[in-house]
């Protein structure tokens, strides 16, 4: 999903985004819905995962959704998936990303959730949710947009995803290592293995985050390493490049720029640069609309 809207996930706000937390029956397999209520689009936005599987409800039944993946354009549905490595993949739509439904999944449960098999989101990150969703995907999609409330339509989703639930289970170790992760205790690999040694080799690691999650542990741990460092970066983008890289695990700021190549197609400073160009467009855009 676009990468700006992370920063309101991490510090939610009522007047940026609305947080529904889910019943307690879903809360092993949902973080959390999201409503962001403004588009809060920097220009063409670049889409990214942090780990968390999420599918996403447009809002309308109509609107649909147009991704640029490495040059080649997709277009996706109502409802969408995003998941798994994401690199130089940005939103080409002109339809505005204003009260979409996020829903946050939990990475471990995600794939025993909807059946996806491993290397599913190898082969594609973004895609329609019909696609994994099973045979009761047209009576969700025609029963969430006949209601126009927010709690009605997370209603229908409750009910959908909770006649999904099967009991199954897994390492409560693994559970434990991603909200490591995730308050940013352990960045690399061997931290992971430091902090849990004598409990933890690799071949269980690799072995258990490619079972449950869908990914290796190094690239699980690579992109939130660079939503972190993307994030202080855009917050502050007058602080030193080499800090920044630094305070989140980069051996350097040239490490920093060689990711952020790998996830948006270009350095920081083009990135930011057409950024500016974009927000630029969109303000003359709307002003030429206002004088009309």
């Amino acid at each position: 999903m676009p990468i700006n809207f992370f920063k309101h996930i991490a510090h939610p706000d009522n007047d940026q985004v609305i947080k529904v937390t889910p019943s307690d029956d879903l809360k092993e397999f949902v973080e959390g819905y999201y409503v962001f209520k403004a588009d809060h689009l920097d220009g063409r936005p670049l889409f990214f995962n942090d780990g968390h599987p999420v599918v996403a409800f447009m809002q309308a039944k109509n609107e649909k959704t147009k991704i640029n993946v490495n040059g080649l354009i997709k277009t996706v549905g109502n409802a969408w998936v995003c998941g798994g490595i994401l690199k130089n993949i940005y939103g080409e739509s002109s339809t505005p990303f204003e009260n979409v439904l996020v829903i946050r999944f939990y990475p471990i449960t995600f794939s025993q959730l909807f059946g996806i098999r491993d290397g599913h989101f190898e082969k594609a990150q973004v895609f329609d949710f019909s696609e994994i969703a099973g045979r009761n995907f047209e009576l969700l999609n025609e029963a969430y947009y006949r209601e126009s409330s927010l709690e009605k339509r997370i209603q229908v989703i409750t009910r959908f995803l909770s006649e999904k639930i099967s009991l199954y289970s897994y390492p409560k170790m693994l559970s434990d290592i991603l909200v490591d992760i995730d308050k940013q205790r352990i960045q690399t690999v061997k931290d992971l293995l430091g902090k849990y040694a004598g409990g933890l080799n690799y071949k269980w690691l690799e072995r258990n985050f490619k079972k449950h999650i869908g990914i290796s542990p190094k690239d699980y741990l690579s992109i939130r390493r660079f939503l972190n460092a993307y994030l202080d970066l855009h917050a502050f983008n007058s602080k030193d490049l080499l800090q920044i890289a630094m305070d989140h695990g980069y051996y350097d700021d040239n490490h920093f720029i060689k990711d952020f190549r790998k996830f948006s197609g270009v350095p920081p400073k083009t990135y930011f640069q057409n950024v500016a160009i974009a927000i630029s467009h969109k303000v003359q855009s709307k002003s030429r609309n206002t004088e009309k």
